[in-house]
């Protein structure tokens, strides 16, 4: 899988479900907890009931009063102080509504009614449920930031596609411009060979349109392209131009980018052909597990040398550019002249 796709899938939103879920498994935990850490055999579910389920559904409403809306609307529009105001009030009347439930259904007969217990009641349940306003300010802000984070991977994703498609759309004028040259030079020497060079072609070209549109492709797709483009190359190849290729037949189903091999083979028929005298170009490619090496090799001479050493060839640079994008750490490519002749080694961990 490619890095952009492994991008993709990695910022993929959960489903709602999912948090609904371990919201859900949580407040059931609380609700549950006083019967799960209970001694007494013989316990009063009322007394459950007034002693912890009443807090925690107060709890709840607050956590999702701030949660849900005024962390949102308030904390994170620049009303901080509106913010805190409103969770006073609020905490005020829940805890209000807490003493209340416990004299009206409870019977607390032995609370006193004076002011003093009152504001000391009130006090102490609003500094409770600070906790769960706490918590709702904390997970918004995790997840507020989470969401930023998810938009900053996103356009970063975006922009190298971006980046990608451009870089093909490089290649395959590129391609188009290269085998042009090619027929226009038989044109005049072989009429015949040059409408089977445009009809290999449009072959090649169906291809590039057609099949290389996905982020990965199958390497059988690939090694049947390159091969068919080294013969089309042979059509307009002088006689004393050797060129042999070696390819695997079985690639064991493994994918790779598209077109990541056929710059080096048209940089080799471009830069790598003697004017005068004999010509070996050679390609090959191994698979080692899921490793693919690919070599190519050609004669170097100095009046186009610059070209390939000097890195201003397009295709060399894009090479270089899509495999920092698409395979970081996953890929070896290097050029070098070694006994006379041009040299290039690219290795994918696909």
């Amino acid at each position: 899988m490619s890095t952009i796709e492994n991008i993709n899938n990695n910022i993929s939103n959960k489903p709602r479900f999912f948090k609904i879920l371990i919201h859900s498994v949580i407040w059931i935990f609380l609700l549950c907890m006083p019967i799960l850490l209970s001694t007494n055999t013989e316990f009063v579910f009322w007394h459950i009931v007034e002693r912890w389920w009443v807090s925690i559904f107060l709890y709840a409403i607050v956590f999702y009063i701030n949660y849900l809306s005024m962390v949102d609307k308030l904390f994170f529009g620049k009303k901080k102080i509106l913010f805190f105001g409103a969770n006073i009030l609020i905490l005020f009347a829940l805890a209000c509504v807490s003493l209340s439930i416990r004299i009206v259904f409870f019977n607390w007969r032995a609370a006193p009614h004076h002011m003093e217990f009152i504001y000391w009641y009130c006090f102490s349940t609003m500094f409770s449920m600070v906790l769960p306003m706490v918590m709702a300010i904390a997970i918004r802000i995790y997840e507020h930031w989470q969401e930023i984070e998810t938009k900053h991977q996103k356009s970063a994703a975006e922009q190298l596609q971006t980046e990608l498609k451009h870089l093909e759309y490089q290649i395959q004028p590129h391609f188009f411009f290269n085998s042009l040259n090619n027929i226009y030079s038989l044109v005049d020497i072989s009429p015949e060979r040059a409408k089977e060079t445009i009809h290999n072609l449009s072959k090649l070209m169906r291809y590039l349109l057609y099949e290389t549109n996905s982020s990965l492709v199958p390497l059988d797709g690939e090694i049947a392209f390159m091969s068919k483009y080294i013969e089309l190359m042979k059509l307009r190849s002088a006689a004393t131009t050797v060129v042999e290729y070696d390819f695997p037949e079985n690639t064991n189903g493994i994918e790779v980018a598209p077109l990541m091999f056929i710059s080096l083979i048209e940089n080799s028929f471009k830069h790598g052909i003697l004017p005068q005298g004999k010509s070996e170009l050679k390609f090959s490619m191994k698979i080692e597990g899921r490793k693919i090496i690919f070599q190519t090799s050609n004669p170097y001479f100095e009046e186009v040398g610059s070209n390939l050493t000097g890195g201003s060839s397009i295709g060399l640079e894009n090479i270089r550019r899509r495999l920092n994008l698409i395979y970081p750490d996953k890929s070896e490519f290097y050029t070098k002249i070694e006994n006379g002749k041009f040299l290039a080694y690219l290795s994918i961990e696909a």
